[in-house]
C-alpha cells in the first residue's frame, strides 16, 4: 500500500471513530476567527451557557491546544482526568455543560510540546496537532447532546482541518471585532470555508461598543469598521452585535457565568441570547442546498 493510500485509510478509521462518539450529538458547530484577540473563547463559553439556559444539552471542546482557556473561564482548571473503561469523561461545568480540554492533561502553566526537545518534530507539527485533536474528539464520551461547540484557535486553515475529522460538521460561527485588521483576517477564514463548501451559520461582531456601568448606555469603543459590509460581501447573516462589557472578562477570570455577574437583562447577555437563538435555528442542510 502506498503512503497516500495508508494516510487515506487511516483518516477513514479516525472519522469512523469520531463519528461513533458523536452519534448522539445533534449538532457540532465550530467557533472560528481569522485572528486572535477577538474574544472568540468568551463568545464560545457564553453562547454555550445561553444555549444551556434555554434548555439545551451542550458540550464544549477547547480545540486550542497551545492556549486552552475554556477551563479557566468556567472555573474548571485542576479538574482530575475522568478516565473510564468506555473512554474519557468530559468535566461537568455550570448549567450542566460537558467540557473537554487539553488543559486537563497539562500541569499548571505547562506548554504542549509536540516537536521534541531538539525540534525534530517541527515538520510533523500539523499532523501531530491533528492527531491530538482527533483523540480529544474520538476518545471523549460525549453522550447525548443537542449542541457540541468546538472553540478553534485562530487561522484560516483551522476549520478545514476540523472538517476533515468530523463527519457531518454542522458549520461554523465566525467571530470578529469591528476593526479593519480583524475583518481582513476573518474574511480569509470565511472565504476558505466557502471554497470548501463548509456551511457557516453567520458572523458575530464582538466588542461593538462599551456599556456604561452606571446608566447602561452604549457608546463606541473605537472607530468601527463596517462589519455589515463584510457580512453582505460574504453572503452571511450578522448573527449578533455584542457590546464590550468589562464584566465578561471579570466573569471569565473568576470562572463564573457572565450572567451571574451582569444579570440576564444586560445588553451583552441579551446579545448572547440572540446569538443562541440564531445558532439553534440554523439548518445546515438548507444551507448546503443553497450552494
Amino acid at each position: 500500500m502506498s503512503a497516500p493510500e495508508a494516510v487515506a485509510e487511516d483518516l477513514v478509521s479516525v472519522r469512523r471513530r469520531i463519528g461513533a462518539r458523536l452519534a448522539a450529538v445533534g449538532r457540532t458547530t465550530a467557533i472560528l476567527s481569522g485572528k486572535g484577540g477577538v474574544g472568540k473563547s468568551a463568545v464560545t463559553v457564553n453562547l454555550a451557557l445561553a444555549l444551556a439556559r434555554g434548555g439545551a444539552r451542550v458540550g464544549i471542546l477547547d480545540a486550542d491546544l497551545q492556549g486552552p482557556s475554556v477551563a479557566k473561564m468556567l472555573g474548571l482548571r485542576g479538574q482530575p482526568l475522568r478516565v473510564t473503561p468506555d473512554g474519557l469523561r468530559p468535566a461537568p461545568g455550570p448549567c450542566d455543560l460537558r467540557v473537554q480540554s487539553l488543559d486537563f492533561f497539562l500541569q499548571g502553566a505547562q506548554a504542549l510540546v509536540l516537536e521534541g526537545d531538539a525540534g525534530e518534530g517541527v515538520p510533523l507539527r500539523s499532523a501531530l496537532e491533528e492527531a491530538v485533536l482527533a483523540d480529544l474528539l474520538g476518545e471523549t464520551v460525549w453522550g447525548e447532546l443537542d449542541h457540541l461547540l468546538i472553540d478553534l484557535p485562530p487561522g484560516a486553515e483551522r476549520l478545514p482541518a476540523l472538517a476533515r475529522l468530523v463527519p457531518g460538521l454542522a458549520g461554523g460561527v465566525a467571530v470578529t471585532i469591528p476593526t479593519e485588521v480583524a475583518l481582513l483576517a476573518v474574511e480569509r477564514s470565511i472565504r476558505r470555508a466557502h471554497e470548501l463548501a463548509i456551511p457557516l451559520v453567520g458572523l458575530v461582531a464582538n466588542m461593538t461598543g462599551v456599556v456604561c456601568g452606571a446608566c447602561g448606555a452604549e457608546s463606541p469603543l473605537f472607530q468601527e469598521a463596517p462589519v455589515e459590509r463584510l457580512a453582505r460581501e460574504t453572503d452571511l447573516p450578522l448573527l449578533a452585535r455584542i457590546p464590550f462589557d468589562a464584566r465578561i472578562a471579570a466573569a471569565a477570570d473568576a470562572g463564573r457565568p457572565f450572567v451571574e455577574l451582569a444579570g440576564a437583562a444586560s445588553p451583552a447577555a441579551r446579545a448572547f441570547d440572540q446569538l443562541a437563538s440564531r445558532v439553534a435555528c440554523f439548518d445546515p442542510e438548507r444551507a448546503r442546498e443553497g450552494w
